[in-house]
């Protein structure tokens, strides 16, 4: 039995409508597992679709709720942090569907404070591959207010 996560929003700075990710499932040193379900009415939704262009955000936000949550051990602060750039993006897929259940997984591979490399993926039914690809990031530290 995996262990109960707090809410994304305790150890990430995204908000509704931004916070694209639902949950964060699976979290250890390297590697983090998250997953997403898009709805009707939710943004970025068109004609029960969403286009794969979100992959890139969904691989940055996975790689936030990492390096947030390893974090969250300091006490109560706000990781930050900046998409600097992606390597290679393979969309697999034109779109994501409403209802489609979507597990986003990363892994860092690369680290030199204060930037990061992940290596993404995106699977869906069964563990199909959706979309996999490198992001590179900025990560950083606000201190607790007060």
């Amino acid at each position: 039995m995996s262990p109960a996560f707090p809410p994304l929003v305790d150890f990430m700075p995204h908000r509704p409508p931004m916070l694209l990710l639902d949950a964060l499932l699976e979290h250890s040193e390297l590697d983090v597992v998250c997953e997403r379900t898009f709805r009707e009415g939710d943004f970025f939704v068109e004609e029960g679709r969403v286009t794969a262009l979100v992959t890139i955000e969904l691989f940055a936000q996975a790689a936030a709720a990492h390096f947030g949550y390893a974090n969250l051990a300091r006490g109560p602060v706000t990781a930050s942090g900046a998409l600097l750039g992606a390597r290679r993006i393979d969309l697999l897929v034109p779109s994501y569907g409403v209802g489609e259940r979507l597990v986003v997984r990363a892994r860092q591979v690369g680290m030199m404070p204060p930037a990061a490399q992940y290596e993404c993926t995106i699977e869906g039914e069964g563990g199909a591959v959706l979309a996999r690809g490198s992001i590179n990031v900025a990560m950083g530290i606000e201190a607790p207010a007060g």
